[in-house]
């Protein structure tokens, strides 16, 4: 009987069986509270934070701009209460990750529209960097000194149409992966997991292009755009939600093929591992959401000339009817205001 029983338990840690919800609140008993405790505290700080930020640029940002940093400050609370719900639900994990990384492709492009918002859409940044010419040899595809014969463009309507098309195929091309994998895995799980790592080329590959087309962006918007803009830590700040979402996933995986985690049935390495990963991302986003808030509750420089010429159209109106309405006074001639 001992046999059978460690023989049983050897084949449930082998493979990547997760248990059901049952199972695993009574598995984890106090330390799936406390988590879940934990869990329940960041979501509730990402959400206010979110809601302080959006109140600020409902208030004070321009109407070009509203939607975009609505949307990509509102990719901290999705992904977080998508991992506070992988907590609570372990066979949810493969959901909440194609929701964090649509969310992420999503809001990617997103910051490429705001960014080309700030100067007022393609046509006018057109006219604001002629002559300008955009360079190819930017990272991360193209900064070996293999691409040095790679040529210089012109910056024109076209060629901001090529970084649009560069940045817009992240949430193109990520769906659809992922939508094979959920339809993989709902037909067998095991289908899903042989498959997963064929499809992670495809999946890099797509993001090396959407980065790539994003810091060509940044490098040209630099000589038209302030500093107070603060292209590039936007963009960071974005990223690193894909840093970690990515790499953390892939050394939690490693640490489940190469059995450091314990097996304590029910509860799996490929658990335990879920545990960590998910932990950690809801904690990094509540730091993400606070340094976004920072950045996006800053008053732009466009903001601040909107409001004085505002200002000074409204006083040269207020004085010109002043005098209008003073010579009206005297009786002078219509004809002759006119």
């Amino acid at each position: 009987m001992p046999i059978t029983v460690v023989a049983e338990n050897i084949s449930q840690c082998a493979s990547e069986n997760i248990p059901p919800i049952s199972l695993y609140m009574t598995a984890t008993n106090i330390y799936g509270i406390t988590l879940v405790s934990i869990g329940s505290l960041a979501v509730v700080t990402v959400l206010v934070i979110f809601l302080d930020t959006l109140k600020y640029i409902m208030k004070n940002s321009s109407s070009r701009v509203k939607a975009h940093s609505a949307f990509i400050t509102g990719v901290y609370p999705v992904i977080s209460v998508a991992t506070f719900f992988v907590i609570l639900v372990p066979r949810a994990h493969l959901l909440a990750e194609a929701l964090t990384q649509g969310m992420f492709m999503f809001g990617m492009y997103q910051l490429w529209c705001l960014f080309v918002s700030y100067c007022g859409g393609e046509a006018e940044l057109v006219q604001k960097l002629k002559p300008g010419t955009l360079t190819l040899k930017v990272g991360p595809c193209c900064c070996w000194p293999c691409c040095f014969c790679l040529p210089t463009l012109n910056v024109e309507k076209k060629t901001l149409h090529y970084l649009r098309i560069l940045v817009l195929q992240l949430p193109i091309v990520q769906g659809f992966v992922y939508m094979i994998l959920l339809v993989m895995w709902a037909e067998r799980e095991s289908l899903y997991q042989v498959n997963y790592m064929y499809l992670q080329p495809i999946i890099i590959v797509s993001i090396l292009m959407g980065i790539w087309g994003m810091l060509m962006t940044i490098n040209i918007l630099k000589n038209v755009l302030e500093d107070e803009f603060k292209l590039t830590q936007k963009f960071l700040v974005l990223q690193l939600v894909l840093i970690c979402a990515k790499l953390q996933g892939l050394i939690t995986r490693a640490l489940v093929w190469t059995d450091v985690l314990p097996c304590k049935p029910p509860i799996t390495p490929t658990v335990y591992g879920n545990l960590i990963h998910n932990t950690l991302m809801i904690v990094e986003m509540v730091l993400l959401s606070f340094v976004a808030n920072k950045l996006y509750k800053r008053e732009l420089p466009q903001n601040r000339l909107k409001e004085i010429k505002t200002v000074g159209t409204s006083m040269d109106f207020h004085n010109k009817l002043k005098i209008t309405t003073g010579q009206i006074n005297k009786g002078a001639d219509l004809s002759d205001l006119i």
